[in-house]
């Protein structure tokens, strides 16, 4: 049995379910593959202060509130100096930002996705796809679907636009490499802290239930030349930080080795393809961690990621919006590349691979 939809959503990260709740709230028939169960930690764990109208504009904010997020009061940094910078989230106009466990944020939006009439399916993945002026599309579970529009949503690894053909330009080779600590008095530590070192540099967060997140974010080369995944080796670069050190010295390093998660920019580019479908989020621009820009330009991408495949499904011959979409992509593309090279040129000058690489131009 095929089942047809106008739109089919593979990835149920926040911008995968922003599109998915936008267009079934417009009244389109709308599947959400995840392939996950939302049972696996997930990182980005510090949302801006600029959510807030992202979240009220979904109709999501009162659902937010409900997980229990922590109110985060700003940003501490050692980068630019040897001194500890301090800039405060009051001075946004929104009071705060937030510590969220993004397994429950981002479950969150799906349930909301839900609600709103989308076909959610956990567990699930998309492993085929052709189109013949509708997208035939095979599951993970068996079921064979139809769409008028597909949208990619698969964060980083764009695996349903790169299965189509589009490619992406690397810009660097970010890893996150991260752990977490217990018994931690969140109540006085809630802000982010960002640390930078010769290899790269390190942020540390509160998350609600007396935990703390920290990573360092390096490049996957000197990730492996260090043995940076091992927890003896991670432990010791940690130990060699200032403030980073100093906030955990008395929290319990839980018992796991250390997760690694690709963090690399790039560019999703799909020259001459005019096909119905569209990337959003990661899948189609991953922005440095750095950056503190990942999940609103996820729910921004959404919006108008739902709003052209609206038009698509109405007008499917007209391809301009396709073209504009990208056209759109490409420009926060090379404002984003300039902001990186900006923030990374102000950072203490470390003579190593890593800090030299950034002062490098990046064409995008």
């Amino acid at each position: 049995m095929v089942t047809a939809y106008d739109v089919v959503v593979a990835g149920g990260g926040p911008a995968g379910a922003a599109a998915a709740l936008r267009l079934a709230g417009s009244g389109c028939s709308v599947a959400l593959l995840e392939r996950s169960r939302f049972d696996r930690p997930r990182v980005g764990e510090t949302l801006a202060p600029s959510i807030q109208p992202l979240l009220r504009d979904l109709g999501v904010w009162e659902q937010f509130v409900a997980l229990g997020p922590l109110p985060s009061w700003g940003t501490r940094s050692i980068w630019s100096s040897t001194e500890t910078a301090a800039h405060s989230h009051l001075e946004t106009g929104y009071g705060s930002g937030w510590h969220v466990d993004r397994r429950l944020f981002d479950r969150m939006l799906c349930d909301a996705a839900a609600a709103a009439g989308t076909s959610v399916s956990l567990g699930t993945s998309l492993i085929g796809s052709r189109y013949d002026g509708r997208w035939q599309l095979t599951c993970s579970n068996g079921r064979r679907l139809t769409a008028r529009v597909l949208i990619d949503a698969t964060g980083r690894s764009a695996t349903i636009g790169r299965s189509l053909g589009a490619r992406r330009l690397a810009f660097d080779r970010l890893v996150g490499i991260t752990a977490q600590w217990s018994g931690v008095d969140v109540s006085a530590e809630q802000y982010l802290l960002i640390e930078s070192v010769p290899d790269g540099w390190w942020y540390t967060a509160p998350l609600p239930g007396d935990v703390m997140v920290g990573m360092l974010m390096t490049d996957a080369d000197i990730s492996r030349h260090h043995n940076l995944t091992a927890s003896a080796p991670w432990r010791n670069h940690l130990e060699s930080t200032t403030a980073t050190a100093l906030r955990v010295d008395t929290a319990t390093c839980l018992p796991t080795t250390p997760r690694v998660y690709s963090a690399a920019s790039h560019r999703l580019v799909r020259p001459g393809d005019t096909r119905p479908w569209l990337a959003v989020g990661d899948a189609a621009l991953a922005v440095d961690p750095i950056s503190g820009s990942g999940v609103p330009r996820a729910l921004r991408t959404a919006e108008a990621a739902a709003a052209t495949a609206a038009h698509l499904i109405l007008h499917p011959v007209d391809t301009a919006p396709i073209t504009t979409y990208e056209s759109t992509r490409n420009t926060e593309c090379t404002t984003y590349l300039s902001t990186r090279a900006d923030y990374y040129a102000i950072a203490l000058p470390h003579p190593t691979s890593f800090w030299t690489r950034r002062k490098l131009p990046v064409a995008s």
